[in-house]
């Protein structure tokens, strides 16, 4: 299947690994050029070159997303060594979890900061360039099923992913008659390092072996089934392409089936 996207020019956030990164190389093997974000720039020069070698292209790029500072310069390196943006994916994030009188100012403010004002801020500084161009374009966060739910002790990540929803709908309606369409994907439990950590915790307040727990929670979905980064990887090729070109505003779960009130 063509979903049009060759030669499109794309920023993927947290592509050093897992969803990120399935993300990043699902897009190069449809022929896009991908700008790969990462903290660690060796980490993300690796990447390129394991892309690159596949026959794809991409440039590695890096940047601490709770400095502002980093994330503006990031984006300005992505404009320059690209040429311009198509698409934008805010991939990365962080959760944690604790009741709210346990919570440290920190855990909440680091939350909110990377989910929430690093999109704001990738989104802020290229959009711009993405107007101007005046050929459309497609942004996609990567949110949460979280953001349609309430979970006691997931406070500061649910109000995050609540928040980039909002976020999303809201940029969507602005940008739409420029022809860019924004949108988010909202995993259940997927395989990724974060979801890991967050289990190895859940499994150690509970008492619990990690693996008894990973199955469980990894695997409480409609399905009963493991959902791997490359599902997400999936969506956004196809919200990115041409399939996708009337979908905008949209929060759409990818999740195995889950029930949320």
């Amino acid at each position: 299947m063509d979903h049009g996207l060759e030669g499109k020019r794309a920023l993927v956030t947290g592509a050093g690994s897992g969803i990120g990164l399935a993300i990043a190389e699902a897009l190069a093997r449809e022929g896009a050029v991908v700008a790969l974000h990462g903290r660690d720039l060796e980490r993300t020069a690796e990447l390129r070159q394991s892309i690159e070698s596949a026959g794809g292209k991409a440039v590695s790029v890096a940047a601490d997303l709770l400095e502002s500072g980093e994330i503006k310069a990031m984006c300005g390196d992505v404009l320059e060594r690209l040429g311009g943006i198509d698409i934008i994916v805010n991939n990365a994030g962080w959760a944690d979890f604790a009741e709210v009188p346990d919570m440290a100012e920190e855990m909440w403010d680091r939350i909110m900061d990377t989910n929430v004002k690093a999109p704001y801020l990738v989104s802020r500084h290229l959009l711009p360039a993405m107007l101007e161009q005046k050929s459309g374009g497609s942004i996609i966060f990567n949110a949460s099923t979280s953001g349609k739910s309430a979970d006691a002790e997931w406070t500061a990540y649910n109000a995050s992913k609540h928040a980039v929803l909002q976020f999303m709908k809201c940029l969507a309606m602005e940008v739409g008659e420029q022809d860019i369409r924004v949108n988010a994907i909202c995993p259940g439990w997927a395989e990724s390092k974060m979801a890991s950590a967050a289990i190895e915790k859940i499994a150690q307040q509970n008492e619990e072996d990690f693996e008894d727990t990973y199955e469980r929670t990894m695997r409480g979905n409609m399905l009963g089934a493991l959902i791997g980064p490359e599902s997400l990887a999936d969506m956004t090729v196809y919200l990115a392409g041409r399939h996708g070109r009337y979908i905008t505003g949209q929060a759409i779960n990818v999740c195995g089936g889950v029930n949320y009130y």
